[in-house]
């Protein structure tokens, strides 16, 4: 397993045991190369966000994060 796929299965890992952040609702996509992650997708409020990029930030190898997740529109 390469370093890049260790990083990226960390951080899925990060993301699953965190019930605030339901990936299976609001699927994140993930890149990561020279120390950058890349997270892009929705996620369902400003917490999740926040909690995300917190437990991203936290796996070893990550150094940068470019976010590019949005917050989902409260239906109207």
């Amino acid at each position: 397993m390469t370093h890049k796929d260790q990083v990226l299965k960390a951080v899925r890992a990060a993301f699953e045991q965190e019930p605030r952040i339901n990936l299976h609702k609001y699927p994140v996509r993930m890149d990561f190369s020279d120390g950058v992650l890349t997270v892009e997708g929705e996620v369902e409020h400003v917490a999740a966000k926040k909690l995300a990029l917190e437990l991203a930030l936290a796996v070893p190898g990550v150094t940068g994060i470019v976010d590019r997740l949005h917050v989902r529109r409260p239906p109207t």
